[in-house]
Parts: C-alpha cells; structure tokens; sequence
C-alpha cells in the first residue's frame, strides 16, 4: 500500500496539472546501501515530456557549495593553507577591501577616512580586518549577493560595479564592497566562487572542474561523464537535462523556463558557488563518504581527505559560531535562504549554526521527526540535502523550478524527509516498504 507521501508525489507531479514537474529522491546509510529512493512526474512540462529518470543531470545553484567547501577543505588537508591566515596570500584581489554603509553613517565619528559618492544613498570606508577561508566557508567574511542587499543595491544601481558587473570572471564580476568587517556578521554571498579560485591557483591554474574530477568524483568512484560547470560542452550531459519551470507566485501555474534560465553559469569561470550540473547519483556519492564513519570511529574510510580525514570531516560538521554572536545572529535573520533546507524549526536562536561545509541544525525538529546535528543545504532549483553524520544517513531531494522554496516544493520537501525519518530504523537499517 502506497504511503501518504507517496499518494502526495503522485498528486502533486501529475502530468495534466502538476505543482512540480518531477521529483527525485535518494537517501543512503554510510555504507553506500540505498535506504529510500522516489522518482516521480516528467522531464519537462512539454505535452510529449518522457517520464523523470533517476539518471537526469541537474543544474545545483547553491548545492554546488558543499562540493566547493570540500575542495577548500582538502587544500587544507593537504597543508597549502591554513584555515586562518589571510587569504590575499593567494586572493590580492581580496586585499585593501572597503566596507559599504548607509550614506548618513559617513556624518558619525570615524577612526578612517570615508568616501562618499554625492547622492548614491552610500558611502565606502576601509576595512581593517583580513579575509580567510574560515571566513569563506561559513560566509562571514563580509561579501554578499549585492542583489540581497539594499545597500549593495544602491551601489550596483549607481554604476560603481563598471564592466565588471557583468563580467564572465569571479575576480571582477564578485569584487564588491564588504557589508561588514570579517568574521564580525554572517551575510550569504559570492564566498564559495572566490573558494573555487583558490583551489585553482593552489593547483597551477588547474580549472576547478578538473580538480573536481581528480579529487572529488574520481575519488568517490563516479565515473565519466562526470560533472562539469559548462554543460553546453558536453552533449551527453546536456541531452539528459531535467528542464526547468517557474511557478507563478499568484496563480501557482508553471510554465517552461527556457534554457534552465534561472541558473545558467558564467562561460568563462568555473563558479565554485552555484555553476555544477549533476546527476543524483554523483550528488550522492559525495554525501556517503562524509558520513561512511561517525565521530566516534577509531578510523575513516573517507575517500575524500588522505592526510587527517577525522579532523576535517569534524569541521564540515562541527559549529563555527558562538551563540549570541554577531554572526550567528546574521544566520538567523536569514531564514528565508534556509528555512526549506532546514524544515520547520521553532527555536532558531539556539539551533541553528553554521559549519564549514553548511547550515547545522544542533536541535530536533519534532514536526519531521529529524534528528539533532543534522547538516544541510540547497540550491537555487530547489535542490536540498542533508547528511547525519550520527545517524550515518544523508539524503537527496531535487527538482528544477523557481522561485527556490515556493510552497508546492516546499511541501513535498518536508513531507519527504517526514516520511523517511519516520520509517528510519534508527540502528541502520532500511527504511520500511
């Protein structure tokens, strides 16, 4: 007898008057086993669109920052840098930042000089403080999505941005005023496309993307073709493409939105931040091996870190933020970027943190039965995932449609991870029929 989920995916990605298109499914315990898997609706919103297949590439959006994150961390691992050192060792474009603030701060007394462009709404003074790749990782170090900020804004609207606004290279198109000084706030923003750099320039100028392939999917045991950051290149990828839809915010209609739009990726750089196509298997893999031991193992079998793979997956999944600090309270005012990934949590100001690899929610959420200490996050087509590392079991959800976190996803996201946690054998067994 199919479950109530069940029932609601069906309902809900039916073909004639769907509110997703189509849905993909996976969780795994740490020894690789398959726990629970759904595929459910169509490829496209197309009348001819084939049935979803589990081997469907993916545009990520954000969950390409968990894999970018391990990157980082590897370099880390491989003694090329410290968590805590500057980072314009290896970003000079990081170097001499300015912070941006609102234009009548510049009238309050200040230890520095501001400038303060006539009538912009803004003004800019110098940072003091150096960027790190701790400061990356958990997004404190002061950079942001300008489109996220009202400040960031005025300035992009302004024209400081210049060409570089719209340039196809991370080093211009996210070189941008800081909205605070690092590590004193937590903002989301371009931190894991400047990560993706540093991997690079650590690695001889090696592109991001074939350091994934050597480092992390090799690693894994994916095999070609493997992920990339310009799926228009290959054409295998690209012909098993879920196509994309938006949902109307009046009406909840979905139309087709041509091209994956809402996630294209930028053609010269490899965008650490939001540019994988994937398929759920790859995604999958990755989240395994994180969880292949619990904290409490005398050994690893992580494939992913080969120098002190207990001290860095304690750091993906260990908190970063001291409660009641201007960073954590910058987390919790962004709800809206984490409440789908996260579910429904009520106290947010003590369980919710941020590790070095995304959002840790240290409480229970009783609403879905999901255990303490569960790490997550997502993408931008409203991909979300989840690892355990107590429990030994991550999981996988992904379709492709905006806006990221629209009620109809939201919906089955929660139910999902109901559904599974509520059938979970909590030894590590399988999830029941």
């Amino acid at each position: 007898m199919a479950s109530s989920f069940e029932q609601l995916l069906v309902e809900r990605t039916k073909k004639n008057d769907p509110a997703v298109h189509g849905v993909l499914i996976k969780c795994v315990g740490r020894n690789g086993e398959i726990l629970y898997a759904k595929t459910a609706g169509y490829k496209s919103l197309a009348d001819d669109a084939a049935p979803l297949t589990p081997d469907a590439t993916l545009k990520m959006g954000s969950a390409t920052k968990l894999i970018t994150s391990i990157a980082l961390l590897q370099c880390v691992d491989d003694g090329l840098l410290t968590l805590d050192e500057p980072i314009s060792r290896i970003l000079p474009e990081l170097a001499n930042n300015e912070i941006i603030i609102a234009e009548e701060q510049q009238h309050q007394p200040q230890k520095q000089h501001i400038e303060a462009p006539p009538n912009k709404g803004f003004a800019t003074k110098q940072s003091t403080k150096p960027i790190t790749a701790r400061h990356l990782l958990t997004h404190t170090s002061g950079l942001a999505y300008w489109f996220l900020h009202p400040l960031l804004i005025k300035w992009k609207q302004s024209g400081a941005a210049g060409p570089n606004g719209t340039s196809q290279r991370i080093v211009e198109r996210f070189k941008i005023p800081l909205l605070f000084e690092p590590g004193e706030g937590c903002f989301y923003g371009p931190n894991l496309d400047w990560a993706g750099i540093v991997v690079s320039r650590l690695h001889s100028g090696v592109s991001l993307e074939e350091y994934m392939i050597e480092r992390i999917w090799k690693a894994v045991d994916r095999t070609a073709p493997f992920p990339t950051f310009h799926v228009s290149r290959h054409h295998e990828y690209e012909a098993r493409l879920m196509q994309s839809a938006d949902r109307a915010a009046d009406t909840g209609n979905l139309t087709h939105s041509p091209g994956n739009a809402f996630c294209v990726g930028l053609e010269e750089d490899d965008e650490g931040g939001a540019g994988l196509t994937v398929t759920m298997d790859d995604y999958v893999a990755v989240l395994q091996d994180l969880i292949c031991n619990d904290n409490n193992a005398t050994a690893t079998r992580s494939k992913l870190f080969r120098n002190k793979p207990r001290e860095s997956l304690s750091l993906l999944f260990g908190p970063q933020f001291r409660h009641g600090s201007y960073a954590a309270k910058g987390l919790v005012q962004q709800r809206s970027a984490w409440d789908m990934v996260a579910g429904p949590v009520v106290t947010e100001d003590e369980d919710i943190n941020h590790t070095l690899g995304g959002l840790l929610i240290t409480g229970e959420v009783p609403e879905i039965g999901q255990p303490a200490e569960t790490l997550c996050w997502g993408g931008s087509p409203n991909i979300v995932w989840f690892a355990n590392r107590e429990r030994g079991v991550a999981g996988f959800f992904a379709t492709q449609m905006s806006p990221f976190g629209n009620p109809a996803v939201k919906e089955l996201v929660n139910a999902w991870k109901k559904d599974f946690w509520g059938q979970y054998d909590g030894a590590g067994g399988r999830v029941g029929a």
